[in-house]
């Protein structure tokens, strides 16, 4: 290499350096714009995000026609429909059930473009984004309330008439109701292990469990209950209350990956007590890992301060 040739690297090098050094001491005076969210913003953020961002999914259950095209769509089924008689005698379909559980929903907006191509665009993905829930079941939105029916809409010819309502106001609502009134997993488990518990047999001051032995009360703060010999000779129906909200801390994705074909037969295995480890649901991970063990801990009578602080799993 010529000696021109070897400086005139060294030059480029430096002239690079102090390039790219000049960027970075330009910000270095300037002030800093990191805010607070949400406390310090002009506006809320779902205002600033693009219309056409695939937030929270909502359903305007006015224009919705019972069709199932976005049940059908849904490649993952977080979409449940249920249609019912009309109970005043008439002879036309009502919904009684729109359920959307955004905690499984992939957001993949297959459901939205079946909806917009074939029927009214009754469902359709929001700016919301806040969902955070302390249970999976917070993220359940019920579009119709536990009770009520609501008719089919039909639509004109014309989709321009179509009443298309605000996007957002409806996944708020749907949001507001699933964080107050669906019921929280843990409590569902410490209901049905209350109820295993008040058909056994006092003993020393705490209650003899149907698997023989000596159960703690719930309110004892000293010990954790061997839940899964507890709950070895359970009856069916009891066993079956606690797999069911046991598999909705699961990914609810059936893959196998467990060694079972489903995931209700692996939370089952767990609440009757056959196998005890909650770390076989791949697809929820770690995450999935800790509920279960946290949920089984719960359920035996730990205090929630105790089992948040990660005390050993449950064994008997």
């Amino acid at each position: 290499m010529k000696l021109a040739d070897y400086f005139d690297s060294i030059q480029r090098t430096a002239k690079t350096t102090l390039e790219g050094m000049a960027v970075t001491f330009s910000h270095l005076f300037r002030e800093p714009i990191t805010v607070q969210y949400p406390d310090r913003l002009d506006r809320p953020v779902s205002e600033m995000l693009p219309e056409r961002y695939r937030g929270l999914l909502e359903v305007q259950m006015d224009i919705c026609t019972g069709c199932k095209r976005c049940e059908r769509a849904c490649p993952i089924e977080c979409i449940a429909i249920d249609l019912v008689k009309d109970p005043g005698g008439s002879k036309k379909q009502m919904m009684a059930r729109f359920d959307i559980d955004m905690g499984k929903c992939m957001f993949c907006g297959l459901c939205v473009e079946a909806c917009i191509a074939e029927s009214t665009g009754a469902i359709r993905h929001t700016r919301e984004f806040e969902g955070a829930s302390t249970t999976l079941d917070g993220l359940v939105f019920r579009f119709i309330q536990t009770g009520d029916l609501v008719p089919l809409y039909k639509a004109p010819k014309d989709k321009s008439q179509i009443p298309v309502g605000d996007y957002g106001p409806h996944a708020r609502e749907a949001r507001e109701r699933a964080m107050r009134d669906n019921p929280a997993v843990l409590e569902e488990l410490r209901k049905a292990w209350a109820v295993t518990a008040g058909k056994a047999k006092k003993k020393k001051g705490g209650k003899k469990g149907p698997g023989g032995l000596a159960v703690p009360a719930l309110t004892d703060q000293g010990k954790i209950t061997r839940i899964a010999g507890a709950m070895t000779k359970v009856d069916k129906a009891n066993v079956g209350a606690l797999a069911k909200a046991l598999e909705q801390l699961t990914a609810q994705t059936d893959c196998g990956a467990c060694g079972y074909p489903t995931c209700i037969e692996y939370t089952t295995a767990m609440a009757s007590g056959s196998d005890k480890d909650p770390s076989k649901c791949e697809p929820g991970g770690a995450e999935a890992t800790a509920d279960l063990g946290f949920a089984l801990k719960v359920v035996g009578g730990t205090p929630l301060e105790d089992a948040a602080k990660g005390s050993p799993p449950v064994t008997t």
